[in-house]
């Protein structure tokens, strides 16, 4: 377990250049996916209930804190991430916020598996999410 931690912080850590407007599509669409398979093998290990906030221009991390939803305190999950400029992030019905719950037991979200585009103008890369892993679908 700890192996893929280290994996999936160097995955995010290589992900990231050195200048957030330097980032690509693919770039962002690669960090996107490694910070939701982070935050499933932070569920698992910790045993605690987390969720991604999503808007068009931005994700954050959450993680249930007993009644309400509180900060994630892991350095590679804890800050709100904005994408690049030019870039959005939809859901799979083109829908630009919301949420998906991810449980210690790794079950799909309620409302099926998610697929998510990120998109910088005609061009797009899909993200699945199945509540255990996420996978980019190269196009």
């Amino acid at each position: 377990m700890l192996a893929l931690i280290g994996v999936g912080a160097g995955v995010v850590t290589y992900a990231l250049p050195s200048s957030p407007s330097a980032r690509t599509l693919s770039q962002e669409a690669a960090l996107f996916t490694s910070r939701l398979n982070l935050m499933t093998e932070r569920s698992l290990i910790e045993g605690r209930v987390y969720r991604l906030n999503w808007k068009s221009d931005s994700y954050s991390f959450e993680l249930w804190e007993g009644d309400s939803w509180g900060d994630v305190m892991d350095a590679a999950l804890a800050e709100p991430h904005l994408l690049a400029p030019g870039l959005m992030l939809t859901g799979q019905d083109s829908e630009r916020r919301g949420f998906v719950q991810v449980s210690p037991d790794l079950m799909p979200p309620q409302s099926g598996n998610v697929r998510f585009a990120l998109v910088a103008g005609s061009t797009r890369q899909l993200v699945l999410f199945d509540g255990a892993a996420a996978q980019l679908v190269e196009p």
